[in-house]
Formats: C-alpha cells, structure tokens, sequence
C-alpha cells in the first residue's frame, strides 16, 4: 500500500489516524438496547497508549479504551476509536480532502489487541484508571453506547476529532472535566505543523509535502494541555499528570529506535530545485538560443506544483488546507510565461520578482507564518533571470574607410 502513501500524506499529514481494524474487529457490535448494564462489581478501564510504527499512518501512535468485568462473558473488551478502510483509496482522499472522511469505534479483545501490537513492534503503555465505581460503570456504559450501529461513527479530523480525542473526551466527562481543568501554568506547545513534522521525522518527501500542503491554520500551537491530547503521548502524559495514573510499559519496541530530530527536513532540496530550475535559463541566456524552451523547461514544474495546491485549495473544506500562504508562491498562471512575447515575457517576470519579494517582507515582519524561506526559491531564481535586463551587444567594429587610390603621376 506505499505507493499511494505521499498522495494522502500530501492532503491531510493525519496525526492520530490509526490502521483500518487495528486490531481486527472480534467482539459483535452491540445492537441498541441488547446490553444492559452489568451488576456486580464495578468494571475496571484501562488506558492503552501505543508508540510509533512504521507504516505512515502509524507515525503518531494510537490510543484505546479497555474494559475489564469479574464477570459476564466476554470479560476484557477493548474500544478502537482508529477503524476506517484504508484499502478504499479514492473515498478515504476524498473524505479527507472534504473534510468527511467516516471512522469508526471497532471492539476486540484484549488479548488479540495486545498481541498485534507486539507482532507490529510497537512500545505499549498501560494506565489504570483510578476511576470511582460510577465513574467506572458510566464510562463502560458510554463505550456500549458508542459501539452500536447508529453511534459509532464519527468524521475524522486529524487535530480535532481523532482515535486520541475521543478516547480523551470520554475520560474528561465521566471524571467531571478532570482533564479539560486549567491549571496554571500550562505547558507551552510547539505548532501543530512542529508536531506533524515530528512524526515524520527522518522522511524528507513527507517533511516537503508538509511545507507545500499545509497552510497557516496549521501554524499555531495547541491553547491548552487538553487540546494537545490529541496526540498519544500527550494523552498518556495528561492523564498521569491529573489523574496519577502511572504508565506501565506492557511491551517496548525492539527495532530501531524512529528519528525525532527533522533538523532542515531536506528544505535544502528547494534550493536544489531552484538552481536546476535557473540553469538552463542562465545557459539560454548567454547564448541566446532556446530561451523559450529553456523559460518552459523552468516554469512548467513550478505551475504544475501551483496546480496542485489550488485544486487542493479549491475542493478541501479543512482550513489547514484552504489558506495556505504557498498559493501565492506558485501560480499556475506562470505556465504561460515561455508563451509570451519577449516584452510582456520580462514584464511578467519582474512583477512576479516582486510579489515575491513582498512575501518574503510579510514574512520577515511574521504577517506570514508558514515556513516559505526556501519554497519560494524554485519560482524566484528562473523568474529573476528572465526579468533581468539584458546587456545590448557591443557594435561591431567599423571597417576601414576605403580611400580612393592616387592618380598616376
């Protein structure tokens, strides 16, 4: 399933998705009204947190809610907030891209859940929860609840409404807003585009998709300890934090341990990018051949990248996604410049030159805030040299007067 990997990645850098059936579903979905709530002692819930994976929607761990009786059958049952159908490419990309992409609470047993976990080398971290028995019952109760057929799915966002968020929600309302409560002071958090770029830590394209997709919503941190429990290992640390409930470690990964330093994320590819882009260019130039085919050579990469964040702008209700300062940057509009006559071509070019430069002011003055130092690079450095005047060539030498020869004497 890899090859299609960049193009999700592209339009939703998910932070909190887990695998379809992670672990499989195995216990039956209550039907409304089939459970009734179990007397006797009350449940015990666990909080079960799991670290980094490999595959890319695994890259931000993954959370599940575990229910314990001492009696009733089937006794441990474990709720799965992660489940869609990551097979079925083209509805999940649109889903995502709309803002609709459906979800759903899946249930297993224990036993099976923990088992696929270590299979896929992955670390588990344990919580009790020190819930009071109603505390317990109505938390078990609200797991059935949300399991049945009419309730259990949900529309997935990858900050907001995730497996994490609603596995947090849950928590916070049967403990009397136990996790929401501020306290002061609160942690400061990085950005949400810091904590994408974290989970991809070590793989450049994603980290450069990251730049190009992700707009400016994407850059402002969490407001609160509670918001950033939207990730895993936030939510882990929340609940020891205001609940006391210690993480045990059930299983830690034995593979090599992920990269958690992006360090430049290969924004020096940009730069890269740019100087092949320029090449020819400058070549054409000098010699004054090709130009034109040298400014398409330049300018159809960088529309064609235009193309695609307008198209993603245009279709996508997610704000992360709408209002990105990067529209600005590449404009599908510079595809026609190898088209134009050579007057209009350098006008083009040098009012383009300055559009880009203003960006970069809006940036130095943070009036814009997405990360486009070197994205705006691979327009700039072609555009530059086709606005640049030229140096008129040099007369040509005169020839020699000609002087009439002397009459003979």
């Amino acid at each position: 399933m890899r090859w299609w990997s960049p193009v999700l990645v592209a339009v939703v850098m998910a932070p909190g998705a887990a695998r379809a059936g992670e672990p499989g579903e195995t216990a039956p979905t209550p039907a409304a009204g089939a459970e009734a709530r179990p007397a006797g002692p009350p449940p015990v819930v666990e909080l079960y947190t799991m670290g980094q994976g490999a595959l890319i929607f695994e890259k931000f761990g993954h959370a599940a809610l575990c229910v314990s009786r001492s009696t009733g059958r089937p006794r441990s049952i474990c709720y799965n907030y992660g489940t869609t159908d990551f097979e079925a490419l083209v509805p999940l990309f649109w889903g995502f891209l709309r803002g609709r992409s459906e979800f759903w609470v899946s249930r297993s047993g224990r036993g099976r859940m923990l088992s696929d976990y270590r299979d896929a080398d992955r670390t588990l971290y344990r919580q009790l929860l020190p819930l009071a028995p109603d505390q317990a019952r109505e938390l078990d109760r609200l797991l059935r609840e949300n399991a049945r057929e009419e309730n259990r799915y949900y529309r997935y966002h990858h900050y907001y409404d995730n497996c994490s968020t609603r596995v947090r929600d849950l928590i916070d309302r049967v403990t009397g807003g136990a996790l929401s409560a501020r306290r002061a002071p609160e942690h400061e958090h990085p950005t949400y585009r810091e904590l994408s770029r974290t989970g991809y830590a070590g793989d450049t394209w994603l980290l450069l998709l990251s730049d190009l997709m992700l707009g400016r919503a994407a850059d402002a941190p969490p407001r609160s300890d509670y918001e950033a429990m939207f990730l895993p290992d936030q939510l882990r640390a929340g609940v020891e934090a205001r609940l006391g409930a210690v993480p045990t470690v059930m299983y830690e990964r034995e593979g090599p341990p992920f990269p958690g330093d992006t360090g430049m994320g290969g924004r020096w590819l940009f730069a890269l990018l740019a100087l092949a882009l320029a090449a020819p260019v400058a070549a054409a130039r000098d010699y004054r051949r090709r130009e034109r085919l040298a400014i398409a050579a330049a300018m159809v990469p960088v529309a064609l990248i235009g193309v695609v964040l307008w198209i993603v702008a245009a279709a996508t209700s997610l704000p992360e996604l709408r209002w990105n300062e990067a529209l600005l940057v590449f404009l599908p509009l510079d595809a026609a410049l190898p088209f134009l006559p050579p007057l209009w071509r350098t006008r083009y070019a040098a009012a383009r030159v300055a559009m880009l430069v203003l960006i970069a002011l809006l940036l130095a003055v943070g009036l814009f805030r997405q990360p486009l130092w070197f994205v705006l690079l691979p327009p700039l450095l072609p555009m530059l040299l086709v606005a640049l005047p030229r140096r008129a060539p040099a007369p040509a030498a005169a020839p020699p007067p000609v002087t009439a020869p002397a009459p003979p004497g």
